[in-house]
C-alpha cells in the first residue's frame, strides 16, 4: 500500500497543471512537481532542490514569500488562495493564487511548508480590464450626472423666477393676482413647462404645457418652446391665435424628427378689471376654479367639448377661445396630467369627482400652501411617495377683480 500511495502521489505530481512544492524551514526546495520545473525551464527536480525563491524571482516577491512562510512556521496556520504578483529575473510578471500549509513530520512537528500555486495571469488580466472598463463607466456616469445636474439647473432657470405684478406699480398688498407654482420632474429632467406674461396692467397671460414623455428629449423641447413663446408674445392677448401660431411652429420643429412628438397646452388670459377669463386648449386638462365662497370646485369652460389636437400634430390645427369668469377669493388651478396619473386603479380623470374632492379638501389653504397640500393629498390617495410622471402646478389667487374691490384677506 505505501508503494501504491507513492505511485499515486508521483502521478499527481507529474500530471497536475498547478505548481506543487515542498520547502524546509529555511525556504529551500525539498521537492517540486513537473509543472513548477517547466515554469522555470529546468531539466529536472534536482536543479531546484536546495535553492530558494531568491534564486528564481525578483527580490521583493521572494522576500514576501519568505515572510509568509515564516509566519506559517511560527503559527501553524495555513495561507489560502493568496493572490501574488511574481516578478521573474527577466522582468516578466505572472499572477498566481497560492495556498501554503505547514509540513509536519511523524510526530506533528512543523519541519517546513507545502504549497500549491495556480497561474491566474489571464484571469487577472481580464479582471483588470473589467475593472478599467467599470471605472471608465463610473467616470462616464459621473460626467453624465454632472451634465444632467447642470441641465436641470438650466431647465429650472427657464421657468419664471419671479411673478409679474398687476397692475405693474401695485405694492404686494394691493396686487390683483398672486401666483404660486410647483414643478416636479419625474426624473432628472422634465417635459412640463409654464410661463406668465404681463400682457398689460390689467391682463395676465398664463401658459402651461406638457411634452410627450420626459427626460432629456422632453427637456430639449421645453427649451425650444421657451424661445418660440418669446417670439409670439405679440399674440398673447388672443388665446386661440396664440396656440395656433405655437402649434404651427412646433409642428415645423417636430417635422424632421424620426419619431412623432406632441405637446399638450393650455393658454389662459385673466382680465383683472372685469374678472373675465379667456382660454384655449390643445388637449390639455381644463383649468379648475376653486370658489371658496361656495366651497366648490368646477372645471372651467364646457366640460363636454372636444378639444383640438395637441401642439405639433397637425400644422393647420385651429384653437377656439372659451370664456369664463372669476371673482375675488377664487383660485385658478392649472396643472399637468401627472397630478392625475397615479398608477394602476388610482388613475383619475380631470372631471372625476374623487379628483375634484382632493382639490376641494385643500381649498382652505392659499398659494404655495394650497399646492403643497394638493400634492400631499394626491400622494396619500395613490399610496406612493413618487409621482409616475412630471407634475407642474400653477395656482392663481384672485385677490381683487373689479375697480374698488377690497383685497381678499388670507
Amino acid at each position: 500500500m505505501p508503494e501504491l500511495a507513492h505511485q499515486l502521489f508521483m502521478a499527481l505530481m507529474d500530471t497536475i497543471p498547478d505548481r506543487i512544492f515542498f520547502k524546509d524551514r529555511e525556504g529551500r526546495f525539498l521537492a517540486v512537481n513537473r509543472a513548477l520545473r517547466e515554469a522555470h525551464h529546468l531539466p529536472s527536480e534536482e536543479a531546484m532542490k536546495g535553492r530558494t525563491d531568491f534564486d528564481f524571482f525578483a527580490h521583493e516577491h521572494a522576500r514576501n514569500a519568505y515572510a509568509d512562510e515564516q509566519q506559517i512556521l511560527a503559527t501553524g496556520k495555513p495561507m489560502v488562495a493568496k493572490l501574488e504578483r511574481e516578478t521573474l529575473p527577466d522582468g516578466s510578471i505572472t499572477w498566481v493564487s497560492t495556498s501554503k500549509v505547514p509540513l509536519r513530520d511523524g510526530d506533528g512537528k512543523i519541519i517546513g511548508v507545502c504549497g500549491i500555486s495556480r497561474n491566474v495571469t489571464e484571469e487577472h488580466r481580464k479582471s483588470e480590464l473589467l475593472a478599467e472598463h467599470t471605472q471608465a463607466l463610473i467616470d462616464k456616469q459621473e460626467q453624465l450626472d454632472q451634465e444632467l445636474a447642470l441641465a436641470r439647473e438650466v431647465q429650472y432657470a427657464l421657468l419664471p423666477q419671479s411673478y409679474p405684478s398687476f397692475p405693474r406699480s401695485a405694492p404686494e398688498t394691493a396686487r390683483a393676482l398672486r401666483f404660486a407654482h410647483r414643478y416636479l420632474p419625474e426624473g432628472r429632467l422634465g417635459g412640463d413647462f409654464f410661463t406668465i406674461f404681463q400682457i398689460s396692467d390689467e391682463e395676465a397671460g398664463v401658459l402651461i404645457c406638457d411634452v410627450m414623455g420626459h427626460g432629456v428629449h422632453a427637456a430639449l423641447v421645453t427649451a425650444a418652446q421657451r424661445v418660440i413663446v418669446e417670439e409670439i408674445q405679440h399674440l398673447a392677448g388672443d388665446p386661440g391665435a396664440f396656440l395656433g401660431e405655437l402649434n404651427r411652429r412646433m409642428h415645423h420643429f417636430f417635422e424632421p424628427l424620426p419619431t412623432s412628438m406632441f405637446v399638450t397646452a393650455l393658454y389662459l388670459v385673466i382680465d383683472t378689471v372685469t374678472g373675465g377669463v379667456r382660454f384655449a386648449n390643445a388637449s390639455h386638462p381644463q383649468p379648475l376654479r376653486v370658489c371658496r365662497k361656495q366651497h366648490t370646485v368646477r372645471t372651467m369652460g364646457n366640460p363636454s367639448r372636444c378639444y383640438s389636437y395637441a401642439l405639433g400634430v397637425a400644422v393647420d390645427s385651429t384653437y377656439s377661445t372659451e370664456e369664463d369668469w372669476v371673482e375675488p377669493g377664487d383660485l385658478l388651478l392649472l396643472y399637468t396630467d401627472g397630478l392625475c396619473d397615479l398608477g394602476e386603479d388610482k388613475d383619475l380623470m380631470p372631471d372625476d369627482p374623487r379628483f375634484l374632492s382632493l382639490v376641494r379638501n385643500c381649498s382652505h389653504q392659499y398659494g404655495e400652501a394650497f399646492l403643497d397640500a394638493l400634492l400631499a393629498q394626491a400622494r396619500e390617495f395613490s399610496g406612493q411617495d413618487k409621482f409616475l410622471d412630471d407634475v407642474c402646478l400653477v395656482g392663481i389667487e384672485i385677490e381683487r377683480c373689479m375697480e374698488g374691490q377690497s383685497p381678499v384677506l388670507t
